[in-house]
């Protein structure tokens, strides 16, 4: 399993800066590495592969940026694009609101003056 790692220069580093106790984790980001250079995941390893990436986003990056710059720079501009619809989608809701708000308090002051008149 450690011949893989010398394939990777981030997993190399990573292996440097791990304690042997802590080798859980370098195992998970081996396991992460072999299925990222698969053509085709099973269900079970398509699952295991996105728990993984999930888990280990860090790792993920850095090991897409060695094996695939382009799908790497993709994958920065699809985050980029998706912070971006939820940063719309937040300020839409703000704005939403704030229109109702407005609305109950013009609804407050029309029966205020309504009470008034009576």
């Amino acid at each position: 399993m450690l011949e893989q790692a010398m394939q990777s220069p981030y997993i190399l580093e990573e292996i440097k800066k791990t304690s042997w106790e802590n080798r859980d984790v370098i195992n998970k980001i081996l396991l992460l590495f072999r299925l990222m250079k698969k053509n085709r995941l099973s269900a079970a390893e398509g699952h295991v592969y996105f728990l993984l990436r999930n888990q280990y986003e860090e790792a993920y990056l850095n090991l897409l940026r060695e094996m695939d710059p382009i799908k790497y720079q993709i994958y920065l501009e699809e985050q980029e694009k998706l912070l971006l619809q939820k940063e719309a989608s937040h300020q839409n809701e703000i704005k939403r609101q704030q229109q109702i708000v407005e609305q109950e308090k013009k609804d407050y002051e029309m029966w205020l003056s309504i009470q008034k008149r009576a």
